[in-house]
């Protein structure tokens, strides 16, 4: 029976880095990218983040190891709450799988919504 090893995934701001001669040998997947979506300034700020997963897969395990490393960012977001003492995770908390997937790779979509510290006005600029 084979053995499954569950690569920890590439964490990247926006996009995947373009290809070049220096991180040729490196491996594409599997991969988080971090993408802000959407703010909102009202009595708080609240930010909508997108984590965008992607993986590949020679098996039928791909959908189940995406669906455990998205599963084990859950738990830690949920668990923590506020990250660097200034952003907390606020529900709902979402993820979906499109229903069309380009395999052999599988995608996984997290929508988060963020409040961001509030912007104190300075008094006499204007």
């Amino acid at each position: 029976m084979k053995e499954s090893v569950i690569q920890s995934p590439a964490v990247h701001l926006g996009f995947l880095p373009r290809r070049s001669k220096d991180n040729a040998d490196t491996a594409e997947f599997p991969y988080i990218l971090v993408r802000p979506a959407i703010g909102i300034d009202n009595d708080d700020c609240k930010i909508t983040v997108h984590l965008l997963f992607g993986s590949m897969a020679d098996d039928d395990q791909g959908f189940l190891d995406l669906f455990n490393q998205m599963e084990r960012v859950r738990i830690a977001l949920l668990k923590q709450q506020i990250i660097d003492h200034r952003f907390r995770i606020e529900l709902p908390y979402k993820w979906e799988f499109p229903p069309e997937q380009p395999e052999p790779y599988t995608i996984g979509l997290i929508t988060t919504i963020w409040t961001l510290p509030t912007v104190q006005p300075e008094e006499g600029l204007f």
